[in-house]
């Protein structure tokens, strides 16, 4: 049990309950983080989308607000100005004391007009004076509220004003019976100068009229604003921001007052600075709106922007209302939300915990008794001893096992007996190895003996055949001096097939590897065959040659039979030229030997390298026949191959492949 206590603990690395329980909480944490980001991503649109939506049913409330109050304004200034008392006034001239409809004077149907402003201010408490101003610009009838504790009141004649350089007075002064003029919104003045306490003002005025079409004067109200606007304020809410600019985008409403107005001192605050969408919003034409985010890091704010457009509808007579609050607090609902998902995720994680280890357990339980089963018996485990029994893929694995376990055994007898096999197959080969060893002691000692054995009867021969003719030399004629040049002639190729033979078996059997420059050994042969290359008037080509790992005397004699043959098979005439190069293959250099002699036949190819081959007679050419194969031995010796290109008449180009230094 206690093996089974380490596979299922959780901790154990590779344990089969943390290989299950490990990807499942990977696999939950994930998916819940992915989760969790699509619906923070989706509920920050749909909050901030919900935000937008509310401003702008903010704005539109407040625009439709303002626009009612300066209609309602326009009508009342228009009524007014159609009353009994205003037509009577205007019909009558100024300062006549005739007696007009019914006898009633001017004096008192101004004071008849004076009760109804008195009363209109009375009842609308937004409308701050009304005034009637005669042609030349004069007052003629004033009502403010700028009495004792702004009660209204009735102007004495010495306190009214000239506004005759107004532009309010003099635009309306332009216009036709029944239109009215909205001057921009502004601060009131007294006598050209700002009023305190400051007071916003808009003023709608109408000319007057006398019915044979002489202008009277104008009728003017003044309506203060400051209710109107925190009218506005009190749609939006405590947590929203209101901001109101004029038609040049400078800010008649503001929560800090020295940013409101401030066209009035001749300085400037306007609101494109902090909504720069507001200037396309006051060039386009009719009502328009738009909604976004302002600002940077925490002071990022929800904001929506609307034209309000009354009047005339003119350049003029439009504002723009920005409604906006904090984005923290839009999405504050959001942090609500996080906690709870976070409780749930922890929740989730814990059960899945739970339900990991069980199922691990579960599963591992009969894989651990197998495992017991095997460590301890190994390959003599019994069936009774796993879980076979089991159902799923843990009864199917312990039948697997079973038949691996019986395959294995048989396969372990198997093996064994090859192994026996090997190991007398190993001796064996030993034992040869040793008797080759000792034939090749045996045929070098032959070859030594034969050659040196060979070459005294030879020297006897010679020796005799000389005494022979040495004796009788009075008695020689000619056929006999010939038969004498051939006894000699063969008694020396004799001797020199000898000396080849054993050259050949001695190839390479002491020298050892070592670092050789092929190009400073190209220098020494060419040195070496000095004046059979100047005899010939040869030429021999080669540079940028590479060091490689070889036997140095071999290596010398393959490069000198090389260049000897393509000195010695060159054609009458033709001088000999030997180009040797070599290009670097895998592991290994593979040398080029190009000449211009006389070539080779293709079904020659096979042979030439064989021992003692020749191809020409030797009063052609000379020698044993034994050059290429030294040459064949010698890269075989090197782990190499040598091959040839050639066409009769036109040169031969050998090739050959030796390990380079790297790889020797």
């Amino acid at each position: 049990m206690q093996g089974e206590s380490r596979v299922l603990a959780i901790g154990e690395k590779g344990s089969i309950a943390r290989q299950i329980l490990f990807p499942l909480l990977l696999l939950i944490v994930v998916s819940n983080i992915v989760v969790v980001s699509i619906i923070m991503r989706q509920l920050d649109t749909q909050l901030l989308s919900a935000a937008q939506h509310k401003l702008n049913q903010i704005s539109q409330l407040q625009a439709v607000k303002f626009t009612s109050n300066i209609n309602e304004l326009i009508n009342d200034v228009l009524i007014v100005s159609r009353t009994a008392p205003v037509r009577a006034i205007a019909n009558e001239s100024v300062g006549k004391n005739a007696s007009v409809s019914g006898g009633i004077s001017v004096e008192a149907w101004k004071h008849q007009l004076s009760i109804i402003f008195t009363e209109i201010l009375g009842f609308k408490g937004r409308y701050d004076q009304i005034r009637l101003i005669l042609a030349d610009g004069t007052e003629w009838l004033r009502i403010d509220r700028h009495g004792d504790q702004n009660a209204v009141r009735v102007v004495d004649d010495e306190k009214l004003q000239d506004k005759s350089a107004t532009n309010y007075f003099q635009e309306t002064l332009k216009l036709k019976s029944g239109e009215v003029y909205l001057s921009d919104i502004e601060l009131n003045r007294e006598f050209g100068k700002v009023a305190l306490p400051e007071r916003p003002v808009i003023r709608a005025s109408t000319p007057v009229y006398a019915d044979d079409g002489t202008i009277f004067g104008i009728l003017v109200f003044n309506e203060n604003l400051q209710d109107d606007f925190e009218g506005l304020r009190s749609l939006a809410g405590d947590d929203t921001n209101v901001l109101l600019s004029n038609s040049v985008g400078e800010y008649i409403l503001h929560p800090e007052a020295n940013k409101r107005f401030q066209f009035e001192y001749n300085r400037s605050s306007s609101i494109f600075a902090d909504y720069p969408a507001a200037k396309e919003l006051l060039a386009a034409t009719g009502d328009s709106f738009e909604t976004g985010i302002a600002g940077k890091g925490g002071e990022q704010q929800v904001y929506s922007l609307r034209t309000i457009v009354y009047g005339s509808g003119g350049p003029s007579s439009r504002l723009i209302v920005a409604t906006s609050y904090d984005l923290s607090a839009a999405l504050q609902v959001k942090s609500h939300l996080l906690k709870q998902i976070y409780f749930l995720l922890i929740l989730i994680t814990v059960i899945a915990v739970l339900l990991s280890i069980i199922v691990a357990r579960r599963i591992a339980k009969p894989i651990v008794r197998m495992r017991n089963a095997l460590t301890d018996q190994g390959l003599n485990t019994q069936s009774t001893e796993l879980p076979l029994t089991s159902s799923g893929e843990v009864g199917d694995l312990a039948r697997v096992f079973e038949q691996f376990i019986t395959e294995l055994s048989r396969r372990q007898k198997i093996l064994h007996a090859e192994v026996q096999e090997r190991k007398s197959a190993q001796a064996e080969l030993e034992e040869n190895n040793k008797k080759l060893v000792s034939l090749n002691r045996e045929m070098e000692q032959f070859a030594y003996i034969a050659s040196h054995d060979l070459q005294e009867p030879l020297r006897t021969v010679a020796s005799f055949v000389d005494l022979l003719v040495e004796h009788n030399a009075e008695q020689q004629d000619e056929q006999v001096k010939v038969f004498h040049g051939f006894i000699l002639d063969s008694v020396q190729r004799m001797r020199d097939l000898v000396t080849a033979l054993l050259d050949y078996s001695r190839l390479g059997a002491d020298s050892e590897r070592e670092e050789v420059d092929c190009q400073q050994l190209l220098n020494d042969v060419c040195e070496d065959l000095g004046a059979r290359i100047e005899d010939t008037q040869a030429e021999i080509h080669y540079s940028d040659l590479p060091c490689i790992a070889g036997k140095r005397t071999e290596l010398r004699m393959l490069f000198q039979n090389m260049i000897s043959n393509g000195i010695k098979f060159s054609r009458q005439d033709v001088r000999p030229c030997i180009h040797i190069s070599a290009e670097r293959g895998e592991d290994e250099w593979v040398f080029r030997v190009r000449d211009n002699g006389i070539g080779i036949s293709s079904a020659h190819f096979d042979k030439i390298f064989n021992i003692f081959q020749r191809l020409h007679n030797r009063e052609d050419f000379e020698g044993a026949g034994i050059g290429l194969a030294h040459c064949k031995k010698i890269v075989q010796m090197h782990s190499g191959k040598i091959w040839l290109e050639s066409s009769l008449g036109e040169g031969s180009t050998f090739y050959f492949s030796l390990r380079d230094i790297d790889n020797g």
